[in-house]
């Protein structure tokens, strides 16, 4: 080889290097991302965000009402909807009564189970026209799980999504799932368009990403067009940019959304028994006098601690054996008495309860595919019948309540 040859080589060297150290680095990334990326599961959605959905009931004295879904968004038991869940469509005006029911671990598919605890709430701000209200529960229990919120302007058209809400005939805490068909304006509403089914009692609950993260408020649908003809799969949500923005503005919190650069959700940590590893007991060592070598000799073979010294015997001196009895003659068993032949049973006791169904997918009223525990026989307006006397029996508990502090009261000053 040449020289001239030989330092064209050496000068080529470099770039190579070059080269194939952005290769590699390329293609580390390539698969970073794709490592990265999260197939979406409706089952894991379900079972991550379904306690932070709300079952809302609002209803009148002359018997009107309506339910929708709400989102648990703070540990204190702020909750995000619409305000036409909460408001009169016919006048406008809040509905003077309002509770919230939470979702019931395992739920049953039976609503004189699953809706046994209502709890009353104060609605904090509202705004007809992004159709959006804030409430906060009152006397909220300490285990709340809010939702997490993310940034809706992240997600893009195509991406997987779940609805989670109260539709009449499918259940109570069912969850749909499909796909963002489109991103755009109504109205001055930033919104998404999907064909996740939106049913009554859908509205104001969330919609959802494979993060299982809330990037949407379920609004409104539309099933028929201008010129009467119906439509199908026409859903659309508040994006959740919009809603918070909105809800920060109200003052009684500042939530920020999750981005994903941040990355997907944490693993759920293990439990410590199942990752602490037991170190294996060491024996000691003995110490050796001053200047001696270590030998067999010098150190002892170590004992475990339930371990004991041989002990030895003496020896007894040899008895004369007893004699060996005759053996008995063998008779003729007798069958046992028809008293003593009979099975113990013992008292008559009542069958095990059947188990709690649980969540699965199902089939619903209008032919979507829908994952929870089916209710085709849910009521809503019995539901409402049932809630009413509840939030009755609720407030008449709470009058009691009031009235007996009032009496100790009166008796204090009187002493």
């Amino acid at each position: 080889m040449r020289i001239e040859d030989r330092a064209t080589i050496q000068r080529m060297r470099p770039a190579r290097l070059t080269l194939l150290s952005v290769a590699s680095l390329f293609v580390s990334a390539l698969i970073a991302s794709t490592g990265n990326a999260q197939a979406f599961s409706a089952a894991n959605v379900y079972r991550d965000t379904s306690q932070s959905v709300v079952l809302i009931f609002g209803f009148s004295k002359s018997g009107a009402g309506n339910s929708g879904t709400g989102s648990i968004i703070t540990r204190d038991g702020l909750i995000l909807t619409n305000n036409h869940v909460i408001s009169n469509s016919d006048t406008g005006r809040l509905y003077p009564d309002l509770v919230v029911y939470f979702k019931p671990n395992p739920i049953s598919g039976d609503n004189r189970k699953d809706l046994t605890t209502p709890f009353l709430v104060e609605v904090i701000a509202r705004d007809p026209d992004l159709d959006l209200a804030l409430l906060r529960v009152k006397d909220a229990p300490p285990s709340l799980r809010p939702v997490e919120i993310a940034d809706s302007e992240e997600v893009d058209i195509g991406e997987s999504v779940a609805a989670i809400g109260h539709p009449g005939g499918g259940g109570l805490w069912t969850l749909t799932t499909g796909t963002i068909s489109s991103k755009r304006r109504d109205s001055a509403r930033d919104i998404f368009q999907t064909d996740a089914a939106i049913n009554p009692g859908n509205s104001g609950g969330p919609l959802l990403d494979q993060y299982s993260r809330l990037v949407g408020v379920n609004t409104f649908v539309r099933r028929v067009n201008e010129q009467g003809l119906p439509l199908e799969g026409l859903n659309y949500s508040l994006r959740s940019s919009l809603a918070l923005a909105w809800v920060n503005q109200q003052g009684v919190a500042q939530i920020r959304p999750i981005s994903r650069a941040s990355g997907a959700m944490p693993a759920p940590p293990t439990s410590a028994a199942s990752t602490s590893v037991s170190p294996s007991p060491t024996q000691p060592t003995p110490v050796l006098p001053r200047g001696a070598e270590p030998s067999e000799q010098a150190i002892p073979q170590m004992e475990s601690a339930d371990s004991t010294p041989p002990v030895q015997l003496e020896a007894e001196p040899d008895l004369p054996s007893p004699p060996t009895p005759d053996p008995e003659p063998i008779l003729p068993s007798s069958p046992a008495p028809e008293s003593e032949a009979r099975e113990f049973r013992g008292p008559d006791l009542p069958p095990p309860p059947a188990p709690e169904p649980e969540a699965r997918e199902f089939t619903g009223p209008n032919g979507e595919t829908m994952y929870g525990v089916p209710n085709p026989t849910i009521d809503l307006h019995e539901a409402l019948i049932q809630v009413r006397q509840e939030y009755q029996a609720l407030t008449e508990r709470a009058d009691e309540s009031v009235n007996e502090m009032n009496r100790l009261m009166d008796d204090y000053d009187n002493f």
